[in-house]
């Protein structure tokens, strides 16, 4: 089974940075096989060092667009990443950007698009107001086509509701970055592994760290594969 991170950032930003290169170095380090990869999302970002990382290293990184829904071409861009580049994905954060996840104005052109084109979404989904748990359950219901991940499952106040919400829709999916291997075990044995995914938040971690832990996730093999690259894997179409 394929090993896949689905959650790390690219390019270059005040604070922080990453290349194709230095990712690729990291999942080799663990023993990884693919790494979804987005762009930092703070100020006027593009998409063009996903699109150069994936020219380098097609085998290894997986691209996901990223757009801040507020820009009118945001649906636009969406597609012409997918169609004319090869993007297999969307990246949203509500927080950061100004919006809330379930505004049908700003983001139903965006689900829309993704429900179009068969590419899932991926959205931060701490306990913040913009984008808590109730947020995705709004959109997982309003668009069941659509398979939609909740970075970093809530955490830190809202495990709970998550559990409860991806339970409760087949399309929503729990990605675990940068959360507590206690609340990801939970999460595991409410929901079992098939609708828990591994990802890492690279570069803001520990790499290695953010790979060793899911060890103690599940002590199933098969629900272990599952959760580091299987589901992942199924929702890409890899």
């Amino acid at each position: 089974m394929l090993k896949i991170d689905a959650h790390n950032h690219m390019g270059i930003r005040h604070g922080a940075r990453q290349t194709g290169a230095e990712l690729v170095a990291k999942i080799d380090a663990v023993g990884v096989d693919k790494a979804v990869m987005f762009p930092f999302v703070e100020g006027n970002f593009t998409n063009d060092p996903i699109k150069e990382a994936f020219d380098q290293f097609p085998d290894r990184l997986i691209p996901f667009c990223a757009v801040n829904p507020w820009q009118p071409d945001a649906a636009a861009e969406v597609r012409r990443c997918v169609v004319d580049w090869g993007f297999k994905g969307l990246k949203l954060h509500p927080a950061l950007n100004g919006f809330h996840l379930s505004d049908p104005g700003l983001c139903d052109p965006l689900f829309r698009v993704a429900e179009e084109l068969g590419i899932p979404i991926i959205v931060h989904g701490a306990s913040d107001l913009y984008n808590a748990p109730p947020e995705f359950a709004l959109m997982a219901a309003r668009f069941p086509k659509v398979n939609l991940l909740m970075a970093h499952m809530g955490f830190f106040w809202s495990v709970d509701q998550a559990i409860g919400f991806s339970a409760e829709y087949p399309n929503l999916y729990l990605e675990v970055s940068r959360a507590p291997i206690f609340e990801i075990r939970t999460a595991v044995e409410r929901l079992g592994p098939e609708k828990v995914i591994w990802g890492t938040d690279s570069p803001f971690v520990d790499y290695e760290w953010e790979f060793r832990k899911m060890e103690r996730a599940t002590a199933d093999a098969k629900g272990y594969d599952l959760i580091m690259g299987g589901n992942i894997a199924r929702l890409l179409g890899l």
